[in-house]
């Protein structure tokens, strides 16, 4: 379940994403999956697998590159942190955290120098 979250976020799969909540009426949660889920449509991550389990959460870490219309582009990566809650029928997602990620700005003229010419 956690795993299938993580992928959906970094997918930009925003309506499967909130399929995974715990409570699919969160208005609260459902805007943070939506706004984590968002920037990821265009282009997307690579999750590494396996995740990592800490108590009833999971640790995946996460790479990927933005592009914006401009040329810019940001290389983003982390790691997403999924609380999963047991359910009578199945595992739901019951919160999820995006702590710490590291952003590297640069624009297509960076990626088209030369290291000499850095």
């Amino acid at each position: 379940m956690a795993r299938q979250f993580a992928e959906a976020v970094f997918r930009g799969q925003t309506a499967t994403a909130v399929r995974l909540l715990a409570d699919p009426h969160d208005p609260a949660l459902i805007w943070l999956t939506r706004r984590a889920a968002r920037p990821w449509k265009a282009s997307h991550a690579a999750v590494r697998l396996p995740g990592k389990r800490a108590g009833h959460s999971w640790v995946f870490g996460y790479a990927g590159t933005r592009a914006h219309r401009d040329g810019s582009f940001e290389q983003v990566r982390g790691d997403i942190v999924v609380a999963v809650a047991a359910s009578p029928r199945h595992a739901r997602v019951e919160s999820f955290a995006l702590p710490h990620p590291t952003v590297r700005f640069g624009t297509h003229h960076d990626s088209v120098l030369l290291p000499s010419n850095r």
